[in-house]
Protein backbone atom coordinates (compact mmCIF):
# COMPACT_ATOMS: atom_id res chain seq x y z
CA UNK A 1 0.00 0.00 0.00
CA UNK A 2 1.32 3.51 -0.93
CA UNK A 3 1.78 6.32 1.51
CA UNK A 4 3.25 9.84 0.63
CA UNK A 5 5.97 11.92 2.19
CA UNK A 6 4.59 15.26 3.49
CA UNK A 7 7.90 18.34 4.17
CA UNK A 8 6.01 19.12 7.37
CA UNK A 9 7.25 16.10 9.01
CA UNK A 10 11.11 16.93 8.23
CA UNK A 11 10.39 20.21 10.04
CA UNK A 12 10.12 18.19 13.19
CA UNK A 13 13.59 16.73 13.50
CA UNK A 14 15.50 20.09 12.59
CA UNK A 15 13.01 21.60 15.77
CA UNK A 16 11.89 18.81 17.68
CA UNK A 17 11.36 20.82 20.80
CA UNK A 18 9.13 23.53 18.95
CA UNK A 19 7.14 20.15 17.77
CA UNK A 20 7.08 18.51 20.89
CA UNK A 21 5.67 21.52 22.96
CA UNK A 22 3.30 22.03 19.92
CA UNK A 23 1.82 18.62 20.26
CA UNK A 24 1.31 18.74 24.34
CA UNK A 25 -1.93 20.96 23.77
CA UNK A 26 -4.82 20.51 21.48
CA UNK A 27 -4.67 22.67 17.85
CA UNK A 28 -8.88 22.28 17.95
CA UNK A 29 -11.81 21.39 20.12
CA UNK A 30 -13.74 18.44 19.67
CA UNK A 31 -16.48 20.56 17.05
CA UNK A 32 -13.39 21.72 15.56
CA UNK A 33 -11.85 18.36 14.93
CA UNK A 34 -15.62 17.21 13.18
CA UNK A 35 -15.49 20.28 11.17
CA UNK A 36 -11.78 20.90 9.99
CA UNK A 37 -11.09 16.78 9.64
CA UNK A 38 -13.81 14.70 9.82
CA UNK A 39 -16.46 16.18 7.65
CA UNK A 40 -13.42 16.54 5.31
CA UNK A 41 -12.46 13.20 5.61
CA UNK A 42 -16.01 12.07 5.12
CA UNK A 43 -16.05 14.06 1.80
CA UNK A 44 -13.14 12.34 0.13
CA UNK A 45 -14.04 9.19 1.49
CA UNK A 46 -17.16 9.44 -0.07
CA UNK A 47 -15.49 10.89 -3.36
CA UNK A 48 -12.91 8.19 -3.49
CA UNK A 49 -14.70 5.14 -2.53
CA UNK A 50 -17.71 5.74 -5.40
CA UNK A 51 -15.31 5.16 -7.86
CA UNK A 52 -14.41 1.89 -6.91
CA UNK A 53 -18.10 0.47 -5.87
CA UNK A 54 -19.96 2.07 -8.42
CA UNK A 55 -17.62 0.39 -11.54
CA UNK A 56 -17.53 -3.21 -10.03
CA UNK A 57 -20.72 -3.23 -8.97
CA UNK A 58 -21.30 -2.20 -12.88
CA UNK A 59 -18.82 -4.56 -14.01
CA UNK A 60 -20.51 -7.65 -11.83
CA UNK A 61 -24.44 -6.76 -12.56
CA UNK A 62 -22.79 -7.21 -16.36
CA UNK A 63 -20.86 -10.16 -15.99
CA UNK A 64 -24.37 -11.96 -14.71
CA UNK A 65 -26.50 -10.48 -17.41
CA UNK A 66 -23.99 -11.81 -19.82
CA UNK A 67 -23.07 -14.96 -18.86
CA UNK A 68 -26.49 -16.13 -18.82
CA UNK A 69 -27.07 -15.15 -22.33
CA UNK A 70 -23.12 -16.65 -23.89
CA UNK A 71 -22.70 -18.91 -20.69
CA UNK A 72 -19.16 -19.96 -22.68
CA UNK A 73 -18.24 -16.56 -24.41
CA UNK A 74 -14.98 -16.16 -21.75
CA UNK A 75 -14.24 -13.57 -24.61
CA UNK A 76 -17.25 -11.18 -22.90
CA UNK A 77 -15.56 -11.43 -19.71
CA UNK A 78 -12.24 -10.56 -20.28
CA UNK A 79 -13.13 -7.44 -22.22
CA UNK A 80 -15.38 -5.86 -19.33
CA UNK A 81 -12.39 -6.61 -17.20
CA UNK A 82 -10.17 -4.63 -20.15
CA UNK A 83 -12.96 -1.84 -20.49
CA UNK A 84 -13.97 -1.31 -16.22
CA UNK A 85 -10.42 -1.55 -14.98
CA UNK A 86 -9.37 0.90 -17.31
CA UNK A 87 -11.69 2.80 -16.60
CA UNK A 88 -11.39 2.72 -12.91
CA UNK A 89 -7.65 2.88 -13.19
CA UNK A 90 -8.04 6.38 -15.33
CA UNK A 91 -10.38 7.95 -12.94
CA UNK A 92 -7.95 7.43 -9.92
CA UNK A 93 -4.34 7.80 -11.41
CA UNK A 94 -5.66 9.78 -14.49
CA UNK A 95 -2.75 10.48 -16.67
CA UNK A 96 -0.02 8.69 -14.79
CA UNK A 97 -1.19 4.76 -16.70
CA UNK A 98 2.17 4.92 -18.70
CA UNK A 99 4.10 2.97 -16.16
CA UNK A 100 1.78 1.06 -15.54
CA UNK A 101 1.20 0.32 -19.33
CA UNK A 102 4.94 -0.23 -19.89
CA UNK A 103 5.34 -2.66 -16.96
CA UNK A 104 2.46 -4.52 -18.01
CA UNK A 105 3.13 -5.24 -21.56
CA UNK A 106 6.86 -5.65 -21.47
CA UNK A 107 5.93 -8.66 -18.57
CA UNK A 108 4.01 -10.24 -21.44
CA UNK A 109 6.70 -10.02 -23.64
CA UNK A 110 9.12 -11.57 -21.68
CA UNK A 111 6.73 -14.08 -20.60
CA UNK A 112 5.63 -14.95 -23.76
CA UNK A 113 9.37 -15.19 -25.69
CA UNK A 114 10.29 -17.47 -22.59
CA UNK A 115 7.41 -19.97 -22.96
CA UNK A 116 7.89 -19.37 -26.80
CA UNK A 117 12.11 -20.25 -26.64
CA UNK A 118 13.09 -21.76 -23.84
CA UNK A 119 10.18 -23.73 -22.21
CA UNK A 120 11.35 -27.34 -21.45
CA UNK A 121 14.68 -26.68 -22.27
CA UNK A 122 16.17 -28.29 -19.08
CA UNK A 123 17.78 -24.62 -17.92
CA UNK A 124 19.13 -24.69 -14.68
CA UNK A 125 16.90 -21.11 -13.76
CA UNK A 126 13.44 -21.64 -14.62
CA UNK A 127 11.25 -18.77 -16.25
CA UNK A 128 9.43 -17.71 -13.16
CA UNK A 129 12.66 -16.37 -11.53
CA UNK A 130 14.11 -15.03 -14.77
CA UNK A 131 10.36 -12.70 -15.18
CA UNK A 132 10.98 -12.09 -11.56
CA UNK A 133 14.33 -10.67 -12.02
CA UNK A 134 12.99 -8.47 -14.75
CA UNK A 135 10.03 -7.47 -13.31
CA UNK A 136 11.69 -6.22 -9.80
CA UNK A 137 14.64 -4.70 -11.95
CA UNK A 138 12.08 -2.87 -14.00
CA UNK A 139 10.20 -1.68 -11.24
CA UNK A 140 13.50 -0.20 -9.51
CA UNK A 141 14.50 1.52 -12.96
CA UNK A 142 11.35 3.32 -13.62
CA UNK A 143 10.93 4.56 -10.11
CA UNK A 144 14.43 5.85 -10.43
CA UNK A 145 13.74 7.85 -13.82
CA UNK A 146 10.55 9.04 -12.71
CA UNK A 147 11.35 12.37 -12.03
CA UNK A 148 8.32 13.13 -9.71
CA UNK A 149 7.98 10.94 -7.06
CA UNK A 150 4.61 12.29 -6.03
CA UNK A 151 3.57 10.70 -9.05
CA UNK A 152 5.72 7.31 -8.44
CA UNK A 153 4.06 7.34 -4.95
CA UNK A 154 0.62 7.67 -6.18
CA UNK A 155 0.96 4.52 -8.84
CA UNK A 156 3.51 2.71 -6.28
CA UNK A 157 0.42 0.20 -4.76
CA UNK A 158 -0.66 -0.32 -8.47
CA UNK A 159 2.58 -1.46 -10.13
CA UNK A 160 3.71 -3.94 -6.90
CA UNK A 161 0.20 -5.61 -7.86
CA UNK A 162 0.79 -5.95 -11.08
CA UNK A 163 4.10 -7.17 -10.88
CA UNK A 164 2.31 -9.65 -8.65
CA UNK A 165 -0.25 -10.72 -10.78
CA UNK A 166 2.64 -10.98 -13.60
CA UNK A 167 4.60 -13.46 -11.28
CA UNK A 168 1.92 -15.42 -10.24
CA UNK A 169 0.88 -15.84 -14.05
CA UNK A 170 4.66 -16.83 -14.60
CA UNK A 171 4.58 -20.09 -11.87
CA UNK A 172 1.19 -21.11 -12.78
CA UNK A 173 1.45 -21.41 -16.50
CA UNK A 174 4.52 -22.61 -16.08
CA UNK A 175 3.82 -26.53 -15.22
CA UNK A 176 0.29 -26.03 -15.42
CA UNK A 177 0.18 -26.73 -19.65
CA UNK A 178 -4.15 -26.66 -19.22
CA UNK A 179 -3.61 -23.13 -17.70
CA UNK A 180 -1.07 -21.76 -20.34
CA UNK A 181 -3.48 -22.57 -22.50
CA UNK A 182 -6.22 -20.18 -21.61
CA UNK A 183 -3.77 -17.47 -21.47
CA UNK A 184 -3.51 -15.07 -24.66
CA UNK A 185 -2.85 -11.26 -24.60
CA UNK A 186 -7.09 -10.74 -24.33
CA UNK A 187 -7.23 -13.18 -20.45
CA UNK A 188 -3.88 -11.19 -19.98
CA UNK A 189 -5.23 -7.89 -20.02
CA UNK A 190 -8.48 -8.69 -18.19
CA UNK A 191 -6.73 -10.49 -15.10
CA UNK A 192 -4.05 -7.56 -15.44
CA UNK A 193 -7.14 -5.01 -15.62
CA UNK A 194 -9.79 -6.56 -13.48
CA UNK A 195 -11.60 -3.62 -11.65
CA UNK A 196 -11.83 -5.65 -8.36
CA UNK A 197 -8.02 -5.43 -7.39
CA UNK A 198 -6.55 -3.41 -10.75
CA UNK A 199 -5.35 0.08 -8.11
CA UNK A 200 -5.57 -1.32 -4.81
CA UNK A 201 -5.25 -5.26 -4.82
CA UNK A 202 -5.51 -7.32 -2.99
CA UNK A 203 -3.97 -10.37 -5.64
CA UNK A 204 -5.66 -13.02 -6.92
CA UNK A 205 -4.37 -16.02 -9.15
CA UNK A 206 -5.64 -16.08 -12.56
CA UNK A 207 -7.65 -19.35 -11.56
CA UNK A 208 -9.53 -17.23 -9.45
CA UNK A 209 -10.49 -14.39 -12.42
CA UNK A 210 -11.22 -17.13 -14.77
CA UNK A 211 -13.79 -18.69 -12.21
CA UNK A 212 -15.47 -14.99 -12.19
CA UNK A 213 -17.47 -16.77 -15.44
CA UNK A 214 -17.70 -20.37 -13.86
CA UNK A 215 -19.67 -19.41 -10.19
CA UNK A 216 -19.74 -22.41 -7.81
CA UNK A 217 -23.34 -22.17 -7.36
CA UNK A 218 -25.92 -24.85 -8.69
CA UNK A 219 -29.68 -25.85 -7.42
CA UNK A 220 -28.35 -28.97 -5.97
CA UNK A 221 -25.78 -27.21 -4.14
CA UNK A 222 -26.83 -28.55 -0.45
CA UNK A 223 -25.89 -24.47 1.00
CA UNK A 224 -27.23 -23.13 -1.57
CA UNK A 225 -29.48 -19.82 -1.18
CA UNK A 226 -32.23 -17.83 -3.07
CA UNK A 227 -30.91 -15.20 -5.05
CA UNK A 228 -32.50 -12.70 -3.22
CA UNK A 229 -30.79 -13.93 0.10
CA UNK A 230 -27.32 -14.04 -1.40
CA UNK A 231 -27.86 -10.45 -2.88
CA UNK A 232 -28.70 -9.47 0.68
CA UNK A 233 -25.90 -10.81 2.24
CA UNK A 234 -23.48 -9.08 -0.53
CA UNK A 235 -25.12 -5.52 -0.39
CA UNK A 236 -24.53 -6.31 3.91
CA UNK A 237 -20.52 -7.35 3.53
CA UNK A 238 -20.41 -4.21 0.88
CA UNK A 239 -21.92 -1.45 3.72
CA UNK A 240 -19.80 -3.33 6.96
CA UNK A 241 -16.61 -2.87 4.61
CA UNK A 242 -16.90 0.54 3.14
CA UNK A 243 -17.83 1.57 6.89
CA UNK A 244 -14.64 0.06 8.55
CA UNK A 245 -12.88 1.92 5.74
CA UNK A 246 -13.91 5.36 6.96
CA UNK A 247 -14.29 4.25 10.22
CA UNK A 248 -10.43 3.22 10.29
CA UNK A 249 -10.02 6.35 7.94
CA UNK A 250 -11.14 8.84 10.76
CA UNK A 251 -9.21 7.32 13.73
CA UNK A 252 -6.11 7.87 11.30
CA UNK A 253 -6.77 11.35 10.24
CA UNK A 254 -8.44 12.45 12.78
CA UNK A 255 -9.20 10.82 16.22
CA UNK A 256 -5.77 9.45 17.04
CA UNK A 257 -4.50 13.32 17.02
CA UNK A 258 -7.47 14.55 19.41
CA UNK A 259 -7.37 11.85 21.76
CA UNK A 260 -3.20 11.88 22.26
CA UNK A 261 -2.77 15.37 21.85
CA UNK A 262 -3.06 16.06 25.67
CA UNK A 263 -0.11 13.28 26.58
CA UNK A 264 1.82 13.83 23.54
CA UNK A 265 4.62 15.55 25.86
CA UNK A 266 6.21 12.04 26.36
CA UNK A 267 8.20 10.59 23.35
CA UNK A 268 6.80 7.18 23.59
CA UNK A 269 3.19 8.52 22.89
CA UNK A 270 4.12 10.33 20.16
CA UNK A 271 5.35 7.26 19.10
CA UNK A 272 2.31 5.07 19.84
CA UNK A 273 -0.30 7.73 17.93
CA UNK A 274 2.60 7.84 14.90
CA UNK A 275 2.52 3.78 14.50
CA UNK A 276 -1.44 3.52 15.68
CA UNK A 277 -2.01 6.54 13.20
CA UNK A 278 0.07 4.31 10.15
CA UNK A 279 -1.88 1.35 10.96
CA UNK A 280 -5.04 2.33 10.67
CA UNK A 281 -4.15 4.10 7.08
CA UNK A 282 -3.05 0.78 6.32
CA UNK A 283 -6.70 -0.82 7.22
CA UNK A 284 -8.45 1.94 5.20
CA UNK A 285 -6.68 0.91 2.25
CA UNK A 286 -7.66 -2.93 2.85
CA UNK A 287 -10.62 -2.61 3.61
CA UNK A 288 -11.30 -0.70 0.58
CA UNK A 289 -9.59 -2.77 -1.62
CA UNK A 290 -11.91 -5.60 0.15
CA UNK A 291 -15.15 -3.65 -0.57
CA UNK A 292 -13.81 -3.62 -4.10
CA UNK A 293 -13.19 -7.13 -4.43
CA UNK A 294 -16.80 -8.10 -3.04
CA UNK A 295 -18.89 -5.20 -5.00
CA UNK A 296 -17.51 -6.86 -8.37
CA UNK A 297 -18.60 -10.40 -7.07
CA UNK A 298 -22.37 -10.13 -6.84
CA UNK A 299 -22.14 -13.94 -8.32
CA UNK A 300 -18.80 -14.79 -7.70
CA UNK A 301 -18.79 -16.42 -4.40
CA UNK A 302 -17.62 -20.09 -2.57
CA UNK A 303 -20.10 -22.01 -1.15
CA UNK A 304 -18.43 -21.49 2.55
CA UNK A 305 -18.44 -17.73 1.94
CA UNK A 306 -22.31 -17.91 2.37
CA UNK A 307 -23.03 -19.90 5.56
CA UNK A 308 -22.89 -16.42 7.64
CA UNK A 309 -23.78 -13.07 7.11
CA UNK A 310 -20.73 -12.12 8.20
CA UNK A 311 -17.08 -12.33 5.90
CA UNK A 312 -15.54 -15.89 6.74
CA UNK A 313 -12.20 -15.93 7.77
CA UNK A 314 -11.13 -17.97 4.81
CA UNK A 315 -12.95 -15.58 2.25
CA UNK A 316 -11.06 -14.87 -0.76
CA UNK A 317 -11.93 -11.37 -0.42
CA UNK A 318 -10.49 -10.76 3.18
CA UNK A 319 -7.62 -8.66 3.19
CA UNK A 320 -6.30 -7.69 6.79
CA UNK A 321 -7.21 -9.05 10.31
CA UNK A 322 -6.95 -5.91 12.39
CA UNK A 323 -7.72 -7.50 15.55
CA UNK A 324 -4.72 -10.02 15.19
CA UNK A 325 -2.23 -7.34 14.44
CA UNK A 326 -3.82 -5.29 17.12
CA UNK A 327 -3.44 -8.01 20.13
CA UNK A 328 -0.42 -10.23 18.48
CA UNK A 329 0.63 -13.57 19.97
CA UNK A 330 3.62 -13.53 18.17
CA UNK A 331 5.10 -10.78 15.06
CA UNK A 332 4.71 -14.30 13.03
CA UNK A 333 0.75 -13.26 13.17
CA UNK A 334 1.41 -10.11 12.97
CA UNK A 335 3.07 -10.44 9.14
CA UNK A 336 0.55 -12.81 8.06
CA UNK A 337 -2.25 -11.13 8.99
CA UNK A 338 -1.53 -7.73 7.94
CA UNK A 339 -1.87 -8.59 4.48
CA UNK A 340 -3.08 -11.83 4.04
CA UNK A 341 -3.05 -12.32 0.24
CA UNK A 342 0.32 -10.61 0.07
CA UNK A 343 1.86 -13.12 2.74
CA UNK A 344 -0.28 -15.91 0.59
CA UNK A 345 1.37 -14.82 -2.38
CA UNK A 346 4.96 -14.90 -0.90
CA UNK A 347 4.45 -18.35 0.63
CA UNK A 348 2.88 -20.32 -2.40
CA UNK A 349 5.76 -18.57 -4.68
CA UNK A 350 8.63 -17.50 -3.46
CA UNK A 351 9.41 -19.10 0.04
CA UNK A 352 8.18 -23.11 -0.84
CA UNK A 353 9.41 -22.73 -3.81
CA UNK A 354 13.00 -21.62 -2.79
CA UNK A 355 12.76 -23.66 0.65
CA UNK A 356 13.66 -26.86 -1.25
CA UNK A 357 16.88 -26.08 -2.80
CA UNK A 358 18.15 -23.66 -0.63
CA UNK A 359 16.67 -24.88 3.05
CA UNK A 360 14.52 -22.79 5.35
CA UNK A 361 16.68 -20.40 6.51
CA UNK A 362 17.93 -18.90 2.89
CA UNK A 363 13.97 -19.40 1.98
CA UNK A 364 13.10 -17.45 4.83
CA UNK A 365 15.75 -14.87 3.74
CA UNK A 366 14.68 -14.79 0.02
CA UNK A 367 11.14 -14.14 0.83
CA UNK A 368 11.57 -10.68 2.79
CA UNK A 369 14.25 -9.61 0.20
CA UNK A 370 11.46 -10.06 -2.86
CA UNK A 371 8.65 -8.67 -0.65
CA UNK A 372 11.11 -5.56 0.24
CA UNK A 373 12.02 -5.40 -3.23
CA UNK A 374 7.93 -5.39 -4.45
CA UNK A 375 7.69 -1.75 -2.55
CA UNK A 376 10.28 -0.31 -4.66
CA UNK A 377 12.74 2.30 -3.36
CA UNK A 378 11.24 2.20 0.27
CA UNK A 379 14.49 2.16 2.73
CA UNK A 380 12.45 2.89 5.73
CA UNK A 381 10.20 -0.36 4.47
CA UNK A 382 12.97 -2.18 3.47
CA UNK A 383 14.72 -1.68 7.42
CA UNK A 384 11.60 -2.58 9.12
CA UNK A 385 11.55 -6.22 7.09
CA UNK A 386 14.59 -6.64 8.05
CA UNK A 387 14.27 -5.72 11.64
CA UNK A 388 11.16 -7.91 11.44
CA UNK A 389 12.12 -10.74 9.85
CA UNK A 390 15.03 -10.73 12.61
CA UNK A 391 12.16 -10.68 15.26
CA UNK A 392 10.27 -13.22 14.03
CA UNK A 393 13.33 -15.75 13.44
CA UNK A 394 14.59 -14.75 17.26
CA UNK A 395 11.13 -14.80 19.12
CA UNK A 396 10.48 -18.46 17.18
CA UNK A 397 13.39 -20.03 18.45
CA UNK A 398 13.51 -18.33 21.80
CA UNK A 399 10.01 -19.75 22.38
CA UNK A 400 10.54 -23.31 20.74
CA UNK A 401 13.65 -23.40 23.11
CA UNK A 402 11.25 -22.74 26.40
CA UNK A 403 8.40 -24.93 24.90
CA UNK A 404 11.01 -28.01 24.97
CA UNK A 405 12.56 -27.28 27.67
CA UNK A 406 9.85 -26.40 30.29
CA UNK A 407 7.13 -28.79 28.27
CA UNK A 408 4.43 -25.63 28.07
CA UNK A 409 2.34 -24.30 25.54
CA UNK A 410 4.50 -21.22 24.61
CA UNK A 411 5.13 -21.64 21.05
CA UNK A 412 4.51 -19.11 18.56
CA UNK A 413 1.55 -20.96 17.12
CA UNK A 414 -1.48 -21.42 19.81
CA UNK A 415 -1.64 -24.91 21.15
CA UNK A 416 -5.34 -26.60 21.31
CA UNK A 417 -6.53 -26.54 24.91
CA UNK A 418 -6.01 -30.37 25.00
CA UNK A 419 -2.58 -30.32 24.23
CA UNK A 420 -1.14 -33.73 23.78
CA UNK A 421 2.48 -32.65 24.24
CA UNK A 422 3.11 -30.26 26.54
CA UNK A 423 2.74 -30.89 30.61
CA UNK A 424 2.13 -27.30 30.99
CA UNK A 425 -1.32 -26.35 29.11
CA UNK A 426 -2.16 -22.80 27.56
CA UNK A 427 -3.78 -21.81 30.91
CA UNK A 428 -0.90 -22.66 33.30
CA UNK A 429 0.31 -19.93 35.31
CA UNK A 430 4.02 -20.48 33.83
CA UNK A 431 2.22 -20.44 30.10
CA UNK A 432 0.05 -17.53 31.28
CA UNK A 433 3.32 -15.55 32.26
CA UNK A 434 5.65 -16.21 29.25
CA UNK A 435 2.70 -15.46 26.59
CA UNK A 436 1.63 -12.16 28.48
CA UNK A 437 5.65 -11.42 28.31
CA UNK A 438 6.13 -12.19 24.40
CA UNK A 439 2.50 -10.13 24.12
CA UNK A 440 3.62 -6.83 25.67
CA UNK A 441 7.42 -7.08 23.29
CA UNK A 442 5.07 -7.69 20.66
CA UNK A 443 3.08 -3.90 21.08
CA UNK A 444 6.33 -2.99 21.80
CA UNK A 445 7.83 -3.44 18.29
CA UNK A 446 4.72 -2.60 16.79
CA UNK A 447 5.28 0.95 18.88
CA UNK A 448 8.81 0.80 17.67
CA UNK A 449 8.96 -0.47 13.91
CA UNK A 450 5.53 1.93 13.09
CA UNK A 451 6.73 4.46 14.35
CA UNK A 452 8.82 6.08 11.39
CA UNK A 453 5.92 5.67 8.82
CA UNK A 454 3.72 8.17 8.62
CA UNK A 455 0.22 8.01 6.81
CA UNK A 456 1.59 10.39 4.17
CA UNK A 457 4.39 8.21 3.57
CA UNK A 458 6.57 7.57 0.53
CA UNK A 459 10.44 7.32 -0.28
CA UNK A 460 11.39 10.55 -2.97
CA UNK A 461 14.76 11.40 -0.26
CA UNK A 462 15.54 9.00 1.94
CA UNK A 463 18.57 8.21 0.42
CA UNK A 464 19.85 12.00 1.04
CA UNK A 465 17.96 12.15 4.38
CA UNK A 466 19.76 9.54 7.02
CA UNK A 467 18.60 11.81 9.88
CA UNK A 468 14.87 11.99 8.36
CA UNK A 469 14.99 8.36 7.85
CA UNK A 470 16.28 7.34 11.07
CA UNK A 471 15.36 10.12 13.65
CA UNK A 472 12.32 8.33 15.18
CA UNK A 473 14.67 5.04 15.84
CA UNK A 474 17.26 7.35 17.35
CA UNK A 475 14.42 9.59 19.41
CA UNK A 476 13.50 5.93 20.49
CA UNK A 477 17.40 5.03 21.33
CA UNK A 478 17.16 1.93 18.79
CA UNK A 479 15.65 0.40 21.95
CA UNK A 480 14.28 -2.59 19.79
CA UNK A 481 17.16 -3.56 17.71
CA UNK A 482 19.46 -3.30 21.13
CA UNK A 483 16.70 -5.64 22.59
CA UNK A 484 16.86 -8.16 20.24
CA UNK A 485 20.73 -8.23 19.74
CA UNK A 486 20.01 -8.94 23.82
CA UNK A 487 16.88 -11.85 22.72
CA UNK A 488 19.89 -13.41 20.45
CA UNK A 489 21.91 -13.81 23.20
CA UNK A 490 19.57 -15.06 25.36
CA UNK A 491 18.58 -17.79 22.79
CA UNK A 492 22.51 -19.18 22.93
CA UNK A 493 22.33 -18.98 26.76
CA UNK A 494 19.24 -20.91 27.51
Amino acid sequence: MDYYYDDYYDEYYEHPDQMAARLMQREFSFEETISNCVHPSIRFAAQYMTNFVAINLLFSILVVCIRKLFPIAHRSLHLLSCIFGATLLYRVIDHRFYHFLQLATSLYVVQWTLHRWLSGSGRYIKTPFIVIAYGIGNLLLSELLEPSPETWNRIRGTQMILLMKALSLAFDTEENQNLRSQLNVLSYTGYILCPANVVLGPWISFNDYLNIWKPSFGTETKHNRSFGRRLLIHVFRILVSALMAVGFLLTSNCMIDYLLSPIASWKWVRSYGRALSFRTSHYFIAYLSQCSMIAAAVDWNRAEDERSIMLPVTSLYRVSSPMAVEFPRSLVQVVTAWNIPMHLWLKRYIFRTTKRPFGTAAAIALTYIISSLLHGLHYRLWLTLLTIGSWTFVEHEIRKKLATIYSACVLVGKCPSACPVHQHRSKSVFCVVINALFFALNMFNLIYLGCIFETTEGPPEEADHDKTMFGRWTELNYASHWLLVFAYLFYFVI
